[in-house]
């Protein structure tokens, strides 16, 4: 099984039955990175607001003056 990338955020099932989409993303004042949640009653449902949260974070531009370099 192939790993999933960093940055392409997570479902999973709370113990409750709902289940859960999490996704990092970055304030868009401060630039620091933020968890955003959301909930849905099915894991279709969450999925589907994962992905809306994955577009609305690559809309938002880069904040200036940070740069991120990995080895």
């Amino acid at each position: 099984m192939e790993q999933r990338k960093y940055g392409n955020g997570s479902i999973y099932r709370r113990q409750d039955g709902r289940w859960v989409a999490a996704v990092c993303g970055r304030d868009p004042v401060t630039g620091k990175p933020v968890r955003q949640y959301r909930y849905g009653k099915t894991k279709q449902e969450a999925l589907q607001k994962k992905m809306e949260l994955l577009a609305k974070n690559k809309e938002l531009p880069a904040p200036s003056g940070l740069t991120a370099s990995h080895s």
